[in-house]
């Protein structure tokens, strides 16, 4: 497909005269039958790379995500747009399921959205393998990465099934990826010499702020005075559901707020999430299971009530406001014993050679036939859920078990703990130090005296002259105010 034909299809389907930067050469790539890695901004313009390479090819094109509301939000548009998308996730009802089921056995839909959990479906596979497969896109792709700061066991199994999938050109998408992260996502999703597309870190529109404070009391009446505030909405990030809750508690009475986090009901978690979209609420207080896949346009504030554990969980959660390219401003209010809260999650990460075996004679109690819940392996056990879920991985990828639907495992051989995990588990020290390491350099970020915006900038590996800055955070205030004469 030439450019020209290409811009008109852009033009015909979804209504731009032409592409945005680092859009159009991804695409061609794919369309020769490579593979593509893209790493751009949040609100650049990533979607539409594979969205209109699936109307240029035939086929169908499946597009994985850990975000059920992105699907939601996608598929909506594309169907607007006279695109025809299925979605197949955890919140559909049974006969939902069972449309979307009939849709791609029957050859309907140019595009499949999913999550990595549904490959586990035997009977949905099934129907898939009936399928031409001509695009296999993963977003969020830093989920595949073990250096990367959301790493999901789930995804370790994607490049086995595009495989079995007639090994599709492959799509890798992330807002947030360093050299190594973009080099391991290549290497795991068996990408052969992919297309990479860097736009750049930027978002000129986002300034920068760090509150340095000595207590929460503190940090509540910095919070108090910003939902005090004209500047439009904006999403308040509590590291705990239990700070959260205090929070909210707290501003409820004052000010028109939500509260979410995972363990509220889905159904109330809904409700906030389409309130706060609908533009009925200030802010939503929320933990980091809030914001993935929510497309605001208008987001003019986000608050990081303690800082998170990595640059890259930082930015992707700051990237949320300004979408629309209007001035946002992104506030964390740093205090140095909040360091204990990060480090308590990082200790509960990855498993212990010792808890790894203790899971292993857990599931050997069971017959070989018999599925068995994660969450009863990890009552047993007293092994945290995601500790014992990565033992199962490692288990599945030698072969000596099996995963279903639900949460569920099947043993399918006799003695597990024969097999040696310490080499595997070797790895997971090597990311625990990364883990550390990310640590101490969102803490590095706060603290500095420097451009806050470079600082990110060169993190991400992005080149940055020595003597600029960005004139919009508040260290470039800084030293702005430091050379005023007096």
């Amino acid at each position: 497909m030439t450019k020209d034909a290409a811009r008109a299809l852009l033009r015909e389907r979804f209504g731009h005269a032409d592409f945005r930067k680092g859009q159009w050469e991804p695409i061609t790539a794919l369309l020769d039958g490579g593979d593509a890695v893209v790493v751009m901004p949040t609100g650049s313009g990533k979607s539409l790379i594979y969205q209109l390479t699936a109307l240029a090819l035939p086929g169908l094109t499946v597009v994985v995500s850990p975000l059920i509301a992105l699907m939601k939000d996608q598929t909506d548009k594309l169907s607007a747009q006279g695109v025809d998308a299925v979605a197949m996730h955890s919140h559909l009802n049974t006969q939902e399921t069972r449309e979307a089921h009939r849709q791609i056995q029957e050859g309907e839909g140019e595009l499949l959205y999913l999550t990595p959990e549904r490959f586990k479906d035997r009977s949905f596979f099934e129907r898939l393998l009936s399928r031409k497969v001509s695009l296999f896109v993963i977003d969020e792709a830093h989920c595949v990465s073990q250096w990367g700061h959301d790493f999901r066991p789930d995804y370790l199994s994607l490049g086995s099934i595009a495989k079995r999938l007639g090994r599709p050109p492959i799509l890798a998408l992330t807002a947030t990826a360093t050299q190594e992260v973009q080099d391991d996502i290549a290497r795991h999703l068996g990408m052969c010499d992919p297309h990479v597309t860097v736009t750049g870190f930027a978002r000129p529109n986002l300034r920068f702020e760090v509150r340095r404070t000595v207590n929460d009391g503190l940090k509540d009446s910095i919070v108090e005075h910003i939902l005090s505030g004209p500047d439009g909405t904006g999403v308040i990030y509590v590291a705990t559901v239990k700070e959260a809750e205090r929070l909210y508690d707290q501003s409820k009475e004052r000010h028109e707020i939500g509260l979410y986090h995972g363990k509220r009901p889905a159904a109330d978690r809904k409700a906030v999430q389409n309130a706060f979209m609908n533009g009925n609420l200030k802010a939503m207080i929320a933990t980091n299971a809030f914001g993935l896949g929510i497309d605001q346009q208008n987001i003019r504030f986000v608050v990081h009530y303690h800082f998170p554990g990595s640059i890259e969980a930082y930015y992707q959660e700051a990237g949320r406001a300004g979408r629309d390219g209007l001035p946002a401003t992104c506030t964390m209010l740093y205090r140095v014993e909040d360091r204990r809260i990060q480090s308590y999650f990082l200790g509960g990460k990855y498993p212990e050679v010792e808890e790894a075996a203790r899971v292993a004679i857990a599931l050997e109690k069971y017959p070989l036939d018999t599925p068995v819940a994660l969450a009863d392996i990890a009552n047993i056990t007293k092994v945290p859920q995601r500790k014992a879920k990565i033992v199962f991985a490692l288990l599945k990828r030698h072969g000596l078990v099996r995963e279903h639907r639900g949460g569920h495992w099947q043993r399918l051989q006799g003695n597990l703990t024969s097999v040696d995990l310490s080499l595997d588990l070797t790895d997971y020290e090597d990311r625990r130090a990364n883990d550390q390491k990310k640590l101490r350099t969102i803490i590095d970020f706060c603290q500095t005296t420097e451009c806050r915006t470079k600082f990110i900038l060169e993190h991400f590996g992005e080149a940055v002259s020595p003597g600029w800055s960005c004139g919009n955070c508040d260290a470039c205030d800084a030293r702005l105010q430091w050379a005023q004469p007096a």
